[in-house]
């Protein structure tokens, strides 16, 4: 294979100098068109393909947007959550010439020995990325605040009440949440559980929100016992296997729930898990609902009643706006994506004893 053709071959093929063609290939207007149709044919019969990266370093923008994730390799491997998200923004970035980079900012700052903060604002000023998209669950201020110091565009997917000014893109985890759970008192279930992190997580607390508004609009008062948290940092405490130490954990204690609503699909898989390896059928035993509606929410078995969200339709609204950053265009600060709920097999409605023993009491 010969060699690939440089910006001084062209020159020599043109009997230009390379400066010339530096110029022309950065849209200089010092570049007269007889000029440009000689070096542009020179670049045609050498095959000459301009470097992409050189063009972006010449006009002081990577073309790139980093997509910031944050976790461990367990808990960010196959991670359908996070790949939606990823075809969302290349849909929308591909079209405006931008690449997508996914970074793990876990690992990424542990080698480096830096803070958030210090590492995003050191790779945007060497020129990394144009723009950040943020998944991170658990932002601190000072990430935030050197953000807002570098004017870095970024948009954060997810709400956080603290990061004032930042662009944010989310879906209805209230609402959506509180649609899981009367689906599951319409089905006469009283006695409903809540599987996800603690509510310092936003969207953990969101979710719960919901939750409680559904079993006060039922007339049913909580129950404590009913709060199955799981531990574990960042994108872990989400995990199907989070869901299934909590959930193992807590059927080896007494027990009264008859349905458990899971803060996503793999957490409610990881409940599934638990319950059959301790003999328990779904639903006939216990229901159960999820949030996300995954891929492969309806390809298991049982089928996993759950809730809809538009994954990839997030990814491209942050694309957008992210785009809109990058430009200097005003954006809205905080943009709320419906959401639906979708039933399948994984619910049923709740026996008649477990009906009977709850009005009893």
């Amino acid at each position: 294979m010969g060699a690939r053709p440089t910006i001084h071959d062209v020159a020599t093929r043109a009997k230009v100098s390379p400066a010339t063609v530096s110029r022309l290939l950065n849209g200089s207007a010092r570049v007269g068109p007889d000029t440009e149709a000689v070096v542009r044919q020179a670049m045609e019969e050498l095959g000459y393909v301009p470097s992409r990266l050189a063009q972006s370093f010449a006009r002081g923008s990577s073309r790139t947007i980093a997509l910031l994730v944050d976790g461990d390799g367990q808990s960010l491997q196959g991670n359908a959550f996070l790949m939606t998200i990823a075809l969302g923004l290349g849909d929308v970035l591909a079209d405006a010439d931008y690449s997508i980079r996914i970074i793990n900012g876990h690992q990424a700052m542990r080698q480096n020995r830096q803070s958030a903060a210090e590492w995003t604002r050191d790779r945007w000023r060497r020129h990394e990325f144009d723009g950040a998209v943020i998944t991170n669950p658990t932002m601190t201020d000072a990430l935030i605040e050197a953000i807002g110091a570098a004017s870095i565009p970024a948009v954060v997917i997810g709400r956080y009440p603290h990061a004032q000014g930042l662009v944010q893109v989310d879906v209805d985890n209230v609402g959506g949440m509180r649609m899981a759970t009367t689906h599951l008192t319409e089905q006469g279930h009283r006695r409903i559980a809540f599987l996800g992190p603690p509510p310092s997580l936003t969207v953990s607390s969101d979710r719960r929100q919901g939750y409680m508004e559904a079993l006060a609009r039922a007339g049913i008062k909580s129950d404590s016992d009913w709060l199955l948290e799981t531990e574990g940092t960042d994108l872990e405490a989400f995990s199907f296997e989070a869901a299934h130490r909590t959930m193992t954990s807590a059927l080896n204690q007494p027990w009264s729930w008859t349905a458990v609503v899971a803060c996503n699909d793999e957490m409610a898989l990881g409940a599934v898990r638990a319950l059959t390896e301790k003999g328990l059928r779904v639903p006939e035993d216990v229901s159960i609902v999820g949030f996300d509606d995954l891929p492969f929410a309806h390809m298991v078995t049982p089928a996993l009643s759950t809730v809809h969200q538009d994954i990839r339709q997030l990814g491209q609204h942050a694309g957008r706006a992210l785009l809109a950053a990058v430009e200097g265009k005003p954006v809205a600060e905080l943009t709320i994506q419906t959401v639906s709920f979708v039933t399948r097999a994984s619910t049923a409605k709740a026996n008649a004893f477990d009906w009977a023993l709850d009005l009893e009491t």
